[in-house]
């Protein structure tokens, strides 16, 4: 584009040398095309970079979001992991609540407390070996490691509950007995709610600019 603009204004130039009536004239309007084909240039230049450094940041951005998108797909299938661990916790639980005292198997019930435990176990190893993106930028970078400590705090209350459940579960042990210890073990050791949305949200935010 530049080279067609200064070959444009190079035959201009000759056209008006011929045809200027005086050399003042001639340098008059020399001086008004290099000014104008300065300012075209400078403002073409302009043009480049900007484009060039809004494409680099676009890709910059989209590299972003396909790190935190793939780290966060292999997160959710953690968490789906303790969603199930915990539900089969409490379908054990309500399971104690419905079994009367003939039909209950106090070895069974602490077999499938400590089954579940070990998967408990192996969850827990799995949340902290998590790491955040590397290649995320710092800011985003301390919100995935945020999201990771609360999740580890999660796993830790929620693998504790487990354990202690089933080492309360060891037979014998009475239907009534066993009820009321998970209950209570329940009640001092059960996990609060894993709340993550915040810091989710807010990287999901500054991805999307």
């Amino acid at each position: 584009m530049i080279y067609i603009m200064l070959l444009t204004a190079g035959a201009a130039m000759a056209v008006l040398y011929k045809f200027s009536p005086t050399q003042k004239t001639f340098m008059i309007i020399c001086a008004l095309l290099i000014a104008v084909f300065g300012a075209s240039a400078f403002v073409r230049v302009q043009q480049i970079q900007r484009e060039q450094i809004t494409r680099a940041q676009l890709e910059d951005l989209q590299e972003r979001q396909k790190i935190f998108g793939e780290w966060y797909a292999a997160y959710q299938k953690d968490i789906d992991r303790l969603d199930r661990n915990w539900q089969s916790y409490h379908n054990i639980l309500d399971g104690l609540k419905a079994t009367d005292a003939q039909s209950f198997n106090a070895e069974a019930t602490y077999l499938r407390l400590r089954d579940l435990e070990q998967e408990s176990v192996d969850e827990q190893v799995k949340i902290y070996m998590l790491t955040a993106p590397p290649k995320l930028d710092a800011e985003n970078r301390a919100l995935v490691e945020a999201v990771i400590s609360k999740t580890q705090r999660y796993v830790d209350a929620q693998t504790q509950t487990i354990s202690k459940s089933a080492t309360a579960a060891y037979p014998p042990v009475e239907l009534d007995t066993l009820r009321l210890r998970l209950r209570d073990i329940m009640i001092r050791e059960s996990p609060e709610g894993l709340f993550t949305a915040q810091e989710i949200s807010a990287i999901r935010s500054a991805l999307a600019d």
